[in-house]
């Protein structure tokens, strides 16, 4: 019988999932202009690479990666350009190629390759096609998945989608599961991993049993499918990799440093259509719900969509609106202009009533210690926060505040209602700035 796998600290949270866990992917809407910020992953924002007046054809590349830890970026649909300038976007004012979309969905598809391919090959590939990680953070998967010393053992597979209302993972492991099999399968082989694993929380049986099947089917006899205790943060990379393989990955590393290569499932969907189907990442599925959408739905929806566009594809509001999340509650960011476009690491449009407008009222701390129990990652949130109030940013250092996931759990727990990860995050933006070198303004339209 196989042992449960539990995270050792995070908090019980409330799914909400089953607004939308049942609904299979439907084609979103395709509107008449897109909106292409050149800063939709993490690292360095693209380079825009087409002038107005250009005509595009789907996969058309519209922004160059200048950098190695930035992204390309692709045209969703055929059409003209129609602009160059800055918009609104989920990470502030960025410089957007704005299209004019003709309707004919002609397609410019890279080369499909097939299972014999060369690690280098496969790396390029990546890059070329601008595909980023679909769990949130945009990281550029042609650098996650670069190896970095001679030996990789480990290859894990994240399908925990432990964020409240998020499904898109969880729809994608069931109407997509042979082609993430396929792909971790040449994982394996590319690099000979002994430890190959993909981990679902236990509040998705279906997925689970799914992939079981599957891999079964395909004979993929070195894939295995673990369920882990459904305990909020499961889904961090770091806390996944302890839960299932006991690993712990020092501050400042990265997993592929100790020979371990990780990814998230929609992720995985989306390198196999770049390798086997010539895709560039121009579509992804989004989760659009909460207590205010008329019809919360899982839509495959292309790059640059704006909100709005797929707010009403799900029927609309039923309501006055509160408050509009990017992501989850939990580690979401809110956002109030509706036309931002949804771009390749959106995972949930979350929408709250009326009701999220009221903040709950500030007290003083009660020492309850609640918040350092649950930190996944062993901080003192409380004395971080204390610390930043306090203008004590050498503190803040000392305090390890870099080793902060952003999970929200010190936040959720706290019965004193003090924004601990408001608070957290602040002073690490203020350590960042204050740690900058300094160097002269330069000329340039990219916005860093």
């Amino acid at each position: 019988m196989q042992r449960l796998l539990r995270p050792r600290k995070g908090v019980p949270v409330s799914g909400h999932k089953e607004l939308t866990a049942g609904k299979p992917i439907v084609e979103g809407p395709i509107p008449s202009e897109l909106v292409f910020p050149m800063m939709m992953h993490s690292g360095v924002p693209a380079e825009v690479c087409v002038k107005v007046g250009d005509q595009v054809r789907i996969g058309t590349q519209v922004g160059r990666a200048p950098q190695h830890i930035s992204a390309n970026i692709h045209s969703s649909v055929s059409g003209t350009v129609k602009a160059i300038e800055q918009r609104d976007s989920f990470r502030g004012p960025t410089l957007s190629v704005v299209i004019e979309n003709n309707g004919l969905d002609d397609k410019q598809w890279l080369e499909p390759l097939d299972e014999s391919i060369s690690a280098e090959k496969f790396f390029g590939r990546l890059r070329d096609a601008g595909i980023t990680g679909k769990g949130g953070a945009g990281f550029p998967a042609h650098v996650k998945l670069s190896p970095r010393n001679q030996r990789h053992r480990y290859v894990l597979i994240n399908g925990a989608e432990c964020e409240p209302f998020s499904t898109t993972d969880h729809r994608t492991m069931l109407e997509y599961a042979p082609e993430i099999l396929h792909t971790v399968e040449l994982l394996r082989r590319l690099f000979n991993t002994e430890h190959n694993v993909i981990a679902i929380e236990d509040d998705k049986p279906d997925a689970i049993a799914r992939l079981q099947e599957v891999a079964g089917d395909l004979g993929y006899k070195h894939i295995r499918i673990r369920k882990v205790h459904g305990r909020y943060p499961q889904g961090d990379q770091g806390v996944l990799l302890r839960s299932v393989f006991g690993l712990e990955i020092p501050q400042g590393k990265f997993p592929n440093e100790m020979g371990i290569l990780t990814s998230n499932v929609s992720t995985v969907k989306a390198v196999h259509d770049a390798v086997f189907m010539g895709r560039p990442l121009v579509r992804r599925v989004i989760t659009v719900t909460g207590p205010v959408i008329a019809n919360p739905q899982n839509v495959l929806t292309r790059v640059g969509t704006p909100v709005r566009e797929l707010v009403d594809f799900c029927g609309g509001f039923t309501g006055d609106v509160g408050k509009m999340i990017n992501g989850g509650p939990m580690m979401g960011r809110p956002f109030s202009a509706p036309e931002i476009p949804v771009v390749k690491d959106t995972t949930t449009i979350l929408c709250f009533g009326a009701e999220a407008r009221v903040r709950p009222e500030e007290r003083a701390c009660i020492r309850c210690a609640k918040c350092i129990d649950v930190c996944p990652v062993n901080l003192q949130p409380i004395l971080i926060s204390n610390a930043r109030r306090a203008g004590r940013l050498d503190l803040c250092k000392v305090l390890k505040a870099e080793s902060c996931i952003y999970c929200g759990c010190c936040t959720y727990i706290c019965p004193s209602r003090i924004p601990l990860l408001k608070d957290i995050m602040a002073g690490l933006e203020q350590l960042r700035q204050s740690e900058a070198p300094r160097s002269k303004p330069q000329n340039s339209s990219i916005q860093l």
